[in-house]
């Protein structure tokens, strides 16, 4: 792989990863503050909705989960006190859209769904959002904004940069042409 491709990887990966409107609510929430009582609050059951859904899109293997790098949590935090009402309530619609999703298809809430079931009921939802097949329920579109957080909260947690890629603490020279393997974990810079 040389040079140009690698960056233009990156390129996309993070523009994946950051989209405009994820960049948009944090710029701007550091212009406004919100009066006490603003965020919505999640029930206890959409905070399970949101962790065993985070579980899935970054599970546990031989490096740390996304619940392992506290990511529902910073879910929870980044909607409640970075996201406008507006879009605090289409992300708790969304969540309920889904787990009546899941009573159509699967005859039970998504919480109470196996394990199997539940990966399955989140594969199908990413198909279906991230294809733009289905457009006709627009709380569905909750979804992206869940990913988005998902992958921003895992990476740049201390378990996402220090475990999952590889990390330098005190980084040496820059070295613009590094030798690669295919398989080897991005660089945490």
């Amino acid at each position: 792989m040389d040079r140009r491709d690698a960056v233009k990887s990156v390129a996309i990966l993070m523009g994946g990863v950051l989209s405009a409107s994820t960049l948009s609510v944090m710029l701007d929430s550091c212009n406004t503050t919100l009066k006490e009582g603003n965020g919505i609050n999640f029930t206890d059951d959409e905070k399970k909705m949101v962790t065993r859904m985070a579980d899935i899109i970054i599970p546990k293997t031989d490096t740390p989960g996304a619940v392992d790098a506290g990511v529902p949590a910073f879910i929870v935090m980044m909607m409640q006190e970075c996201y406008p009402g507006a879009d605090q309530q289409q992300f708790h619609a969304g969540l309920a859209a889904f787990d009546k999703l899941c009573r159509d298809q699967y005859k039970d809430h998504f919480l109470k769904l196996s394990s199997d079931k539940q990966e399955t009921a989140i594969a199908d939802l990413d198909k279906m959002v991230l294809d733009k097949k289905e457009q006709q329920d627009k709380d569905l579109t909750f979804y992206r904004k869940l990913k988005e957080l998902t992958l921003l909260g895992f990476f740049t947690s201390e378990p996402g940069a220090t475990e999952t890629l590889r990390y330098v603490q005190i980084p040496g020279r820059y070295d613009g042409c590094v030798p690669y393997q295919k398989g080897e974990r991005a660089w945490a810079r």
